[in-house]
């Protein structure tokens, strides 16, 4: 009997078919029974971000509310620090969101009786070295692409006596903060939206429509900006077979977006950011897709797993 961190007799647990991609993970034949289990996980994997997001974040906030000495209520405490007006806030949410990498692993495991690991990759598990690879790809480009397109128009930076804990806040937080929408959207939500739809492109297309929607208010170069994203970091995962390029995308985008605001403009600014210009999405969606060609050439190249593999009854 095998038991594992997850809980239970996981000898139980079913692989999935050799041979398919990332987002057939969880499919089940016949159709019409996945697609039943699909819409099932798809409303506890909502439930769950709708739920467990304010309960985790409402703790954190409370903690951080009677280490400063409960200033004021904790109502208009925990308005303001939401607003990023304090680190306390950032910290928060970052850890409230990352939170859905368990959630989405139990999900797995319970709901659908996979191992978790398939949620990681096809391989399965999370393959370390592809993903410092993509890490180091997606710094360079992102970067690059920022300062060019900012040439005309330099970032200030503003004197700021709390920056410091900023930048160590956003470097211990906003990667598994990155990690953990990855996790939600393009690993389970996927995953639940390929259990409904025939071939992987609708799923990646679902998963990306409600990553843009569930960032709220948003003017439509925005909206376009965050659906881009989304698409192409769907594609990838597909075409990859696991979240590790994504997630090394991600990490490196939101670091970087919040560290220069930490030293600039505030990170609340980009907290209650809902415009853009078609200027910015578009240098935005440039950068992504360079990310997105360069990540499928580096796996190419390492030769990793892109299906599903044939697994002996004892692995």
């Amino acid at each position: 009997m095998k038991v594992a961190l997850w809980g239970g007799d996981t000898s139980k647990l079913t692989d999935p078919k050799p041979g398919v991609n990332y987002a057939a993970v969880l499919k089940i034949d016949p159709f019409s029974d996945g697609a039943v289990k699909g819409l099932g996980g798809l409303l506890v994997a909502l439930a769950g971000y709708t739920i467990v997001l304010p309960v985790v974040a409402g703790t954190v906030l409370g903690v951080a509310w009677l280490v400063r000495g409960m200033p004021g209520t904790f109502s208009d405490f925990r308005t303001f620090a939401l607003k990023f007006e304090v680190v306390d806030g950032m910290i928060a949410t970052h850890l409230a969101i990352g939170s859905m990498i368990l959630l989405c692993m139990y999900a797995v495991r319970y709901v659908h009786q996979r191992h978790p690991r398939w949620l990681c990759s096809v391989q399965p598990g999370f393959r370390w070295r592809y993903a410092f690879a993509c890490l180091l790809v997606s710094a360079v480009v992102l970067n690059a692409i920022y300062w060019i397109s900012h040439a005309s128009n330099p970032p200030t930076w503003q004197s700021n006596d709390h920056v410091a804990w900023w930048l160590l806040a956003i470097l211990l937080t906003a990667p598994l903060q990155a990690a953990g929408e990855e996790f939600f959207f393009r690993g389970y939500l996927l995953q639940v939206c390929g259990m409904i739809s025939r071939g992987p492109w609708l799923a990646v297309a679902l998963s990306a429509t409600v990553f843009a929607a569930m960032h709220g208010a948003q003017n439509m170069p925005l909206l376009v900006d965050r659906f881009g994203f989304g698409l192409m970091a769907g594609v990838l995962v597909v075409i990859t077979g696991g979240l590790e390029a994504a997630i090394a995308a991600h990490v490196i985008n939101n670091v970087f977006a919040f560290g220069y605001a930490a030293i600039g403009e505030g990170v609340a600014q980009v907290r209650v950011l809902q415009e853009s210009t078609w200027q910015t999405t578009g240098w935005n969606l440039l950068a992504y897709g360079l990310v997105t060609l360069l990540a499928w050439f580096i796996g190419r190249r390492m030769r990793i797993a892109v299906t599903t593999p044939e697994l002996s009854k004892d692995q």
